[in-house]
C-alpha cells in the first residue's frame, strides 16, 4: 500500500517543476523563445512578400506577352484565309462573345464567314436517340447513309453547310433538322453560301464530375462521334483542361485538328492558321494546354484561283498576304 509520504513527494515534485518552468519562461528563456518566434514570423512574412513579388512579376510578363501577341495577331493572320468560306458551328454551352470574337478574327484573316449553326442538346442526348434514329433513316435521298445514325446526321450537316444558298434540297434538309419539337440545329446567322471549312466552338465551361460519382457520358461520346464523322475540313476549339471534352478528343478521340482555350490570345492566331493546315490535309493540335503539340502554329499556303482580264489563270499559292508573294504579283495590274 502506498503511504501518504509518497503522494506528498509526488505533489511537491509536480509543483516544483511547474514553478521552475514559470521562472525560466519569465526569465532566462523568455528572450530566446520570443526571439525564435519573432524570427520565424519574420521569415514567413518575408517568404510571403517574395512569393507575391514573383507572382506579380509573372503576371506582368504574361500580360506583356499577351499584349504583344494581340498587336502581332492581325499581321500574322492577314490574308491566310483569303478566298475561303468558313461556317461557324457551336456546341451547347459555347459563349456568344467567343463566337463573335472569332467570327471577326476570321474575317480579318481574309475569310468570308458564311453563317453560324448552333447544335442543340437534342443532337447528343440519350433521351432523343429514337428521334435521331428515325430522322437518320429518312436522309437516304439527301446523303449517303453512314454506319451509324449519328454519322448519317453528320453527313447531312456537311451537306447543309457546303451547299449553295439556293439549293432547295439543302434548305429542305435544314428544315428537317430544325423541327420545332426536336430541333437538332438552330441557324443563328443565315447561311450565305457553301463553306470550304468549319470552325466548331465547344462549351466555355464544363462540369467535371468527381471520380467517385457515376458518370453518364452518352452525350459526350455522341458529340465526339458527330465531330469525328464530319467530312468538311474542321477545327475544333474548346477549353481543353483536364477532364474536358477537348482533352478527351485529343487523348482517345478520332483524329481532328484542335485548338484549345478559345478565349486566350493565342487562339486568335492559332485558329486561322489551323484552318489553313486542315484545308491542306494536315491535322494539328495547338494551344497552351499540356496535350497541345505547340503553343503557336504556322500557316500552310493555300491555293486560290486569281482571274486576270476575265480569263482563268492557274491556281497560285498564297502565304498569308506577305508583300512580294506570287499571288500579289499575279494579281497586280
Amino acid at each position: 500500500m502506498v503511504d501518504f509520504r509518497y503522494h506528498l513527494v509526488s505533489l511537491i515534485a509536480v509543483f516544483m517543476a511547474l514553478a521552475i518552468g514559470i521562472v525560466l519562461g519569465a526569465g532566462p528563456l523568455q528572450n530566446s523563445i520570443g526571439s525564435a518566434l519573432n524570427d520565424q514570423v519574420e521569415s514567413l512574412r518575408q517568404s510571403r512578400d517574395d512569393a507575391r513579388i514573383v507572382a506579380d512579376e509573372a503576371e506582368s510578363r504574361s500580360a506583356a506577352y499577351r499584349e504583344g501577341l494581340e498587336s502581332l495577331a492581325p499581321e500574322m493572320i492577314a490574308g491566310t484565309l483569303e478566298g475561303q468560306a468558313i461556317v461557324i458551328v457551336t456546341l451547347p454551352g459555347a459563349e456568344d462573345a467567343v463566337r463573335e470574337s472569332h467570327s471577326e478574327n476570321l474575317t480579318a484573316a481574309g475569310a468570308t464567314v458564311t453563317g453560324t449553326i448552333v447544335l442543340t442538346e437534342n443532337l447528343f442526348s440519350a433521351e432523343r436517340a429514337s428521334y435521331r434514329n428515325a430522322l437518320a433513316g429518312q436522309l437516304g435521298s439527301y446523303v449517303e447513309p453512314a454506319d451509324s445514325p449519328l454519322g448519317t446526321l453528320a453527313r447531312g450537316l456537311d451537306y447543309i453547310v457546303t451547299s449553295d444558298a439556293g439549293d432547295t434540297a439543302a434548305a429542305t434538309l435544314a428544315e428537317l433538322y430544325r423541327s420545332e419539337d426536336n430541333a437538332l440545329i438552330e441557324v443563328k446567322d443565315t447561311l450565305t453560301g457553301p463553306a470550304t471549312a468549319m470552325l466548331v466552338i465547344g462549351p466555355a465551361e464544363e462540369e467535371i464530375p468527381d471520380e467517385s460519382e457515376a458518370i453518364d457520358d452518352t452525350a459526350r461520346l455522341n458529340t465526339i462521334e458527330v465531330l469525328g464523322s464530319l467530312r468538311t475540313p474542321m477545327v475544333f476549339t474548346a477549353d481543353g483542361g483536364e477532364g474536358t471534352l477537348l482533352e478527351a478528343v485529343r487523348t482517345d478521340g478520332p483524329s481532328m485538328s484542335t485548338v484549345d482555350t478559345p478565349d486566350d490570345t493565342t487562339s486568335l492566331i492559332n485558329i486561322p492558321l489551323a484552318l489553313t493546315q486542315e484545308l491542306t490535309g494536315s491535322t494539328i493540335s495547338w494551344g497552351i494546354r499540356p496535350a497541345a503539340d505547340r503553343v503557336l502554329g504556322t500557316p500552310a499556303p493555300l491555293t486560290v484561283a486569281v482571274p486576270t482580264d476575265g480569263e482563268d489563270t492557274p491556281d497560285v499559292p498564297t502565304d498569308g498576304g506577305a508583300e512580294g508573294t506570287e499571288a500579289d504579283q499575279t494579281a497586280a495590274p
